[in-house]
């Protein structure tokens, strides 16, 4: 008897865990509500316009690549892109506008200039965030924690290790309060809470891993 795996759900999720189930020897069928694939990743059209159904950014490309090249598939056949040399247009009801830059330097100028502060606490965010992702995106991103001898892999231990500086028994809002020197800043760092739907003021700070 052929393995058969029914997936709910043609999201970038579903239809990702088709593919390497499929590549895995499964029979393989998907169930989905709507008359389109793609989850958040569609659209929505009207009046000339065209509004994104969900998240805008790609933040995570190699996973995307990833997923191609297992499957014998090169991804610039079918889709291409290039960094955009802007992060984020911040805009605040005071008139305030900061334009985050995916160069870090440029946003360390932008926020001295507007906000009149050093960025020193900005870098320092910065760093203790790719930190925080560096110690545990191993764990949690790249291996299933549902296997008990994943537990004792050294991404494992260095995650463990690394508690104390990963925010886990703070809120977001109160690290980013502590480790930030501007209000506009820690409102910037709080609203990453939400591409998960989380609250700021209850998440822990570990994320600010996002």
């Amino acid at each position: 008897m052929s393995k058969k795996a029914i997936i709910i759900g043609s999201g970038i999720a579903g239809i990702a865990s088709a593919i390497r189930l499929q590549l895995q020897g499964y029979a393989v069928e998907i169930y989905e509500k709507n008359d389109y694939f793609g989850g958040k990743l569609g659209s929505v059209e009207g009046k000339n316009y065209r509004f994104d159904a969900g998240p805008s950014l790609f933040t995570m490309p190699h996973f995307v690549e990833e997923l191609f090249e297992l499957a014998g598939k090169k991804p610039s056949d079918y889709f291409t892109y290039q960094r955009s040399k802007t992060s984020c247009h911040y805009f605040f009801e005071d008139g305030t506008f900061l334009p985050f830059s995916s160069n870090p330097e440029e946003t360390y100028k932008t926020v001295e200039q507007e906000l009149n502060i050093s960025s020193s606490p900005l870098k320092a965010r910065f760093k203790k965030a790719a930190f925080q992702y560096e110690k545990t995106h191993k764990t949690f991103l790249e291996m299933s924690l549902h296997r008990w001898s994943n537990y004792f892999s050294k991404s494992v231990f260095e995650s463990i290790r690394a508690i104390p500086k990963l925010e886990l028994f703070t809120t977001m809002n109160k690290a980013n309060e502590k480790a930030l020197n501007h209000p506009k800043l820690v409102q910037i760092f709080n609203r990453f809470a939400t591409y998960n739907g989380s609250n700021p003021y209850e998440a822990p700070g570990i994320l600010n891993v996002i």
